[in-house]
Order: structure tokens, then C-alpha cells, then sequence
């Protein structure tokens, strides 16, 4: 069974499922048996609206809505289940970050009281609450989430996804017009079609990745002290990621994004972002370097993943440490407080094999895609 089959018919089933849980619900609730002390109005709606909301909504990327109670199936309490073992798997939030690692900026792990409400929630009945605070519906809305940027530069001209066409990855180049060199403090992503724009890396033609982009994710703009620097007469290099969801298969779909610059208050010479690539599990920076960010691209999904610098003195320092990450959901990791290393340092990456159960839940190895872990930092001086 062809690969795009084999997804589309589980989605469907899933689908006749959450439909079939939908037309019963109003004539089996008064028979199901509520234990969870916990009400979609009061207290999972927040959370989903929080940590899902970005997504999980109709026109957004993912496939179904979870900001509704039992409206049909783009609401919660048909996927109840899926919600579950998501949470268990620790599937969603995709969010991997271990939080007895380094500190990084940003992110959306959802805490252990949040996900022991959901956990409840869901196996309890999931009970709607008082009908008198029923949220209000939330639909998609497209939005800079670090504010409008200084400089908005839309694709050349629309890429259309054919109907037949499941999955794909594009690349486009877009002229910034810029007559001088100027410095970028962020750069971010706005999907003219939101509903399959899955994730996108923004680059200097020939030269700095600019910006690793994952719906749903937060703008973080390059620490103080840093900045990333755009030539004159620079041209981007965007990749993005085309998927479609089960419910636009067989869709003709037009995307035009845009990309957004922000550029830094001052000239930043001297601080400019440099990058090391490390293929495999081991390599040396040549440098004296502070390290402000870590991009690890994985070949599949892992239990564990650590990266540490091992330092010409022999002392041992942490530079991010993710748990259950999946290949799908490439980030930079902005390191909350950088680190200084000297010339000479290894930097080490170990890891452990990911459970069964994480290949069951969307875990897959990536063809075609080794393992690289990329450090991004400005140089010291000796």
C-alpha cells in the first residue's frame, strides 16, 4: 500500500471514528460515567488554548481543532484518546526539551499539574463543565508573533501544490533589495498557507541560516551581543516543507509566504553569528567562542539527546539536553544564558534509542536526512 494511502486511510478512520463518538455522545451522556473533577470550560480549555491553540484549530496545520468541547471533529472530546496518548508518548506539546538540562529560551512543555488535568480529563468523561462558560469559538488567525517586522518580503510568485501531491519541500529565492550591509536581530515566517506550510528554514543565499521555522513557535530574537548580518544585494534562500493533513488530500493548494526581517537597533560588526557544523557525533571548535545557540537535525526519533563541550582543561559543560525529540521538529535552541568556550574544545553528542512506542506515534526515521548538530556563535577575542 503506497505510503500516502496507508496515512490517509488511518486518518480516515480516525475521522469515522470521531464522527461516529460525536453523533453518540448526546444520547450516551447521560449513561457515561464522569470521575474527572476537572471540566473542559474551566480548566482544559485554557490549557489547549495555551499550548495547542496555535495549531490545533480549523485552518491551521494540524489535523483537527481542539478549542471547541463536542462541536464535531474539530473539538476536543472526539480525540480524547489521541490526547492521551499523545501526552503519555509525549508526543505534544512538541516540545522536547529536558527541563534538567540547560535552560533555554522560550518553549511550551506543558507542566505536570497541566498534563495531569488533561490525563484526567480525558479518561474521566470528559465533561464539558458549566454550559454558561462555554468559551468562545477561536478560529486561525495569521499573525507576526514578535509584531509586525521592519521589512516584509513575499515569495516571488505562488507555488501550487498539486492534487495529487501529498508532500514536498520547495525551495525559493527572494531578492531583499538591500543597498548596504544591514544586521538582523530575527527573522520569521508568515504561511501564506497555513494548512500545509509545516516548517521552513530561511538562509543567506551562500551563506547564515537566518531562521529555523515550526508552526506555532514563538519569534526569539539573537541574544544581546549578537546579530546576524545580511550583505548588500543579499538574497534569501527559503526551504519550505509542504504536508497536507488527510482532510486536503486531493486539494490543489496556493501558498505565497512571507518572510519577515527585523533588523537590529545598531551596527553590530565584530559580534556577527558564525556557525559550526558537526556531522556525526564529534568536533572541535578552532576558536574561542560564545556559544549562543544550539540546531541539531535529526536522522530519527531518540529517547534522549545531549550535546556538551568538553573543554582543553578536561571540564565537562552542557549545551542542551532533549527528551523524546522527533525529526519532524527542527528548532534553533537559543541558549538562555551562553556560554564561553575556549579554542581547542570538543563538543560531544550522545544519545539513546528512542522507545518503541515513539515509532508507533509519528517517530519515524528521516530519509535521506543524517545526523547534524549545528552551533551557533559570535567570536571572543584570545
Amino acid at each position: 500500500m503506497p505510503r500516502s494511502v496507508d496515512r490517509r486511510f488511518v486518518f480516515l478512520i480516525s475521522l469515522a471514528v470521531a464522527l461516529a463518538v460525536v453523533a453518540s455522545s448526546r444520547e450516551t451522556e447521560a449513561h457515561k460515567a464522569v470521575t474527572s473533577p476537572y471540566t473542559y470550560n474551566t480548566d482544559i480549555f485554557p490549557i489547549l488554548r495555551d499550548h495547542c491553540g496555535r495549531c490545533h484549530v480549523p485552518g491551521g496545520p494540524a489535523p483537527m481543532g481542539l478549542l471547541a468541547w463536542n462541536d464535531g471533529p474539530d473539538s476536543a472530546t472526539p480525540w480524547a484518546e489521541s490526547i492521551r496518548q499523545s501526552i503519555i508518548a509525549e508526543h505534544m506539546p512538541p516540545w522536547y526539551v529536558d527541563a534538567q538540562g540547560p535552560a533555554v529560551r522560550g518553549g511550551f512543555r506543558l507542566s505536570a499539574s497541566q498534563a495531569d488535568k488533561l490525563l484526567t480529563w480525558a479518561i474521566g468523561g470528559t465533561p464539558e463543565g458549566d454550559p454558561e462558560k462555554k468559551p468562545v469559538r477561536v478560529a486561525y488567525q495569521a499573525r507576526w508573533s514578535g509584531g509586525p517586522p521592519d521589512l516584509q518580503l513575499s515569495m516571488e510568485s505562488e507555488y501550487t501544490m498539486p492534487a495529487n501531491e501529498t508532500e514536498a519541500t520547495k525551495e525559493f529565492i527572494i531578492p531583499t533589495g538591500q543597498k548596504e550591509q544591514r544586521w538582523l536581530r530575527a527573522v520569521d515566517v508568515l504561511p501564506g498557507a497555513p494548512e500545509i506550510v509545516r516548517s521552513a528554514t530561511v538562509s543567506v543565499e551562500n551563506g547564515a541560516v537566518l531562521a529555523v521555522w515550526a508552526p506555532g513557535d514563538d519569534l526569539i530574537p539573537a541574544p544581546s551581543g549578537a546579530a546576524f548580518k545580511l550583505p548588500a544585494g543579499a538574497r534569501l534562500r527559503v526551504q519550505i516543507h509542504y504536508k497536507k493533513q488527510w482532510q486536503n488530500e486531493g486539494k490543489t493548494i496556493k501558498d505565497r509566504s512571507i518572510v519577515g526581517l527585523y533588523f537590529a537597533a545598531s551596527s553590530a560588526s565584530g559580534r556577527d553569528i558564525q556557525s559550526l557544523v558537526i556531522d556525526g557525533s564529534r568536533g572541535a571548535l578552532s576558536v574561542n567562542a560564545r556559544i549562543v545557540a544550539v540546531r541539531p537535525s535529526l536522522d530519527r526519533a531518540y529517547g534522549t539527546f545531549t550535546v556538551q563541550a568538553v573543554t582543553p582543561a578536561g571540564a565537562r559543560i552542557p549545551l542542551l539536553k532533549l527528551r523524546a525529540p522527533r525529526p519532524e521538529w527542527r528548532r534553533r535552541y537559543w541558549l538562555a544564558s551562553p556560554v564561553d568556550l575556549p579554542a581547542g574544545s570538543r563538543i560531544e553528542v550522545a544519545s539513546t534509542p528512542a522507545p518503541a512506542y515513539m515509532e508507533l506515534t509519528g517517530g519515524q526515521a528521516m530519509k535521506g536526512h543524517p545526523l547534524q548538530v549545528t552551533l551557533d556563535f559570535v567570536r571572543r577575542s584570545p
